[in-house]
C-alpha cells in the first residue's frame, strides 16, 4: 500500500503541472487505496472483526458486581394471629445486598464454574434492629443436562463468520479492480473515440479541399461537394459528442478513484497492450477456488448451522434438567466484622427438571423439519458447486479466448488502418468514389473500436478469473490484502 500512496501523490504532482499518463495498474492502485468501496469494505471487516473479539470474551471468565444497594420499605403488613384473624402492623426496612462472581462457562458442556462472595443487610427501622448475613467465599458448578447447548455451537460457527468475512474483503478489493477496469476502459474507449472522431473532421475537412479543386478542374461534382460538406458537418457533431461523452465517463473515473476534479483536463490513458497470461490450467483454477473463496466458507456455515438447528429442535423439545451445587461458608451478626468469623459450612444443591408429557407431537414435527431443511441445504450447496465449478471454467477459457481474440482484432485493426490510407490516397488521385472512401473510414474506426473492445474483454475477464479465484496466476501465489 505504500507503494500506492507514492503513485498517488506522484499523480497529483505531476498533474498540477503537466499532462499525467494514466495506465490501468495505476488505475487499479488507486482504486483499491482511495475508493469510497475500499472504505467500505474496510469497515465491514473491522465490524466481523469486533464482533468476533466480543464472542471470544465470552469463552473468558466474567467478574460480575451486583445487588441491591437500597430496598426500602415502609407500610402496614398484615400479620395472621394464632386464632387465624389479621392485625395489620407498621413495618419500616429496608435491604442491602451486594455480590461478586467469577464466572467461567464451559463450552463442551454448556456448564459454568463460578466462584464468589456475597454480603446482606437487613434494617429493621421499627424495632431498631439490624443484621448483616455474610458468605466470605463459595464455589459452585451449574450443569443443564440434555439441554441445547448454544455456546458450543458459536464456538464453531463464529470462527467461520470470520474466515466468510476475511474472504470477503479479499474478493470486495478484486471486485475493486474490475470495476476500475471496467471504468478505465469506458474512458479509454471514450478518448479513442473523441481522438477518431477528430481525425475523420480533419480527413473530412481535406478531402473537402481536394474536392472542390477537383470541381474546379471538372474532375468532381457539385453533388459530391454537398456530400463532402455534409461529412464534414456529420464528423463535427460526432466529435462533440465523442468530447462529451469522454468528459463525462472522465469524471465518473475520478469520482471513482477519489482524485481532484481539477486533473481530469490533464490526464491521458494508455492503451495497456502487454499482457502475459494466455493460458490457464481449469483444474489448478478450480482448486484454488475451492481454498480461497468465501462461498466455500459458506457452505461449511451452512452445514455447521444446519446441525445446530437439528440438535436445537432435539433438546428443546425433550427431557431437560439443571444441577447446581455450591459449597461456602457463611456466618450473620448484628455487626459487620463478626459476620466474617467463626463461619459455618454452607450448602447448596438445586435440581430442576423439565418433562413434556402432551405436546401434541410438536417435538416430533420440529426434529423432522429441522433434518429436511438439513438435506434441502445439502442438496443446495451440490448444486452451488456445481454451478460454481461451471463458473471457472468458463472464466479460464473465457481469458484464453479472448487473448486469442485480441491478436487477430488487433491484426485486423492494423490491416483496415492501413486500407484506410491506401483508399484516401487513391481519392486524391481520382482512382476512388467518394463512396467507397466513406465505406473504408467506417470499416476503419470499427476495425479501431473492435480492438479496444476485444481488449476490454480480456482484462475484464483477466481480473474476474482473478476474483473467482483469489489466486494470481503470474505471480503464482494466493491473493491476500491488508485493510488500509
Amino acid at each position: 500500500m505504500k507503494a500506492s500512496i507514492l503513485l498517488f501523490l506522484v499523480l497529483l504532482v505531476n498533474c498540477t503541472f503537466a499532462q499525467k499518463v494514466l495506465t490501468l495498474k495505476q488505475t487499479i492502485d488507486l482504486a483499491q487505496l482511495n475508493s469510497n468501496y475500499v472504505q467500505i469494505a474496510n469497515q465491514r471487516l473491522e465490524i466481523q472483526r469486533a464482533d468476533f473479539k466480543a464472542f471470544t470474551t465470552e469463552l473468558k471468565p466474567q467478574l460480575e458486581l451486583k445487588g441491591s444497594p437500597a430496598s426500602y420499605s415502609k407500610n402496614y403488613n398484615p400479620i395472621t394471629q394464632p386464632d387465624g384473624g389479621i392485625i395489620y402492623q407498621p413495618v419500616e426496612q429496608n435491604n442491602v445486598s451486594m455480590q461478586l462472581n467469577l464466572t467461567q462457562q464451559i463450552a463442551a458442556t454448556g456448564g459454568a464454574f463460578f466462584v464468589g462472595s456475597q454480603l446482606n443487610r437487613y434494617d429493621d427501622f421499627q424495632n431498631s434492629f439490624h443484621q448483616y448475613q455474610a458468605q466470605p467465599l463459595y464455589i459452585g458448578y451449574t450443569q443443564p443436562i440434555f439441554k441445547y447447548n448454544a455456546l458450543k455451537w458459536n464456538k464453531k460457527l463464529a470462527p467461520l463468520q470470520l474466515q466468510e468475512a476475511e474472504k470477503q474483503f479479499t474478493e470486495d478489493m478484486e471486485f475493486i479492480a474490475v470495476q476500475a477496469t471496467q471504468y478505465y476502459f469506458e474512458v479509454l474507449s471514450a478518448q479513442w473515440n473523441a481522438s477518431i472522431a477528430q481525425q475523420n473532421v480533419d480527413d473530412n475537412k481535406k478531402i473537402e479541399r481536394i474536392t472542390k479543386e477537383k470541381l474546379l478542374l471538372g474532375k468532381a461534382s457539385e453533388s459530391e461537394v454537398l456530400q463532402i460538406e455534409l461529412n464534414v458537418i456529420s464528423a463535427e457533431q460526432t466529435y462533440a459528442s465523442a468530447v462529451l461523452n469522454y468528459r463525462s465517463s472522465m469524471r465518473t473515473l475520478i469520482n471513482y478513484l477519489q482524485i481532484d476534479v481539477s486533473v481530469e483536463d490533464n490526464i491521458t490513458l494508455i492503451v495497456p497492450s502487454e499482457f502475459q497470461l494466455e493460458n490457464v490450467d481449469t483444474q489448478i483454477a478450480w482448486n484454488k477456488a475451492q481454498g480461497n473463496r468465501k462461498d466455500f466458507i459458506t457452505f461449511h456455515k451452512k452445514l455447521v448451522d444446519g446441525q445446530r438447528l437439528i440438535a436445537q429442535a432435539k433438546r428443546e423439545n425433550r427431557f431437560q434438567a439443571n444441577i447446581d451445587v455450591a459449597f461456602g461458608v457463611s456466618n450473620q451478626s448484628e455487626h459487620i466484622g463478626s459476620a466474617y468469623q467463626n463461619t459455618i459450612q454452607s450448602q447448596r444443591v438445586n435440581v430442576t427438571l423439565a418433562v413434556p408429557i402432551l405436546d401434541w407431537g410438536r417435538a416430533k414435527a420440529k426434529i423432522h423439519s429441522a433434518n429436511q431443511n438439513y438435506k434441502l441445504t445439502q442438496n443446495q450447496i451440490a448444486q452451488d458447486k456445481l454451478d460454481f465449478h461451471r463458473e471457472v471454467i468458463n472464466a479460464s477459457e473465457q481469458l484464453e479466448t479472448m487473448a486469442k481474440q485480441v491478436k487477430f482484432i488487433k491484426r485486423a485493426d492494423e490491416v483496415a488502418q492501413k486500407k484506410y490510407s491506401i483508399a484516401l490516397q487513391r481519392y486524391e488521385l481520382g482512382d476512388l468514389s467518394i463512396r467507397e472512401l466513406v465505406w473504408s473510414t467506417d470499416e476503419k474506426d470499427q476495425a479501431k473500436n473492435a480492438y479496444l473492445n476485444t481488449l476490454k474483454s480480456y482484462w475484464l475477464s483477466y481480473f474476474q478469473l482473478r476474483t473467482i479465484t483469489l489466486y494470481d496466476f503470474e505471480k503464482e501465489t494466493n491473493i491476500r490484502y491488508s485493510i488500509n
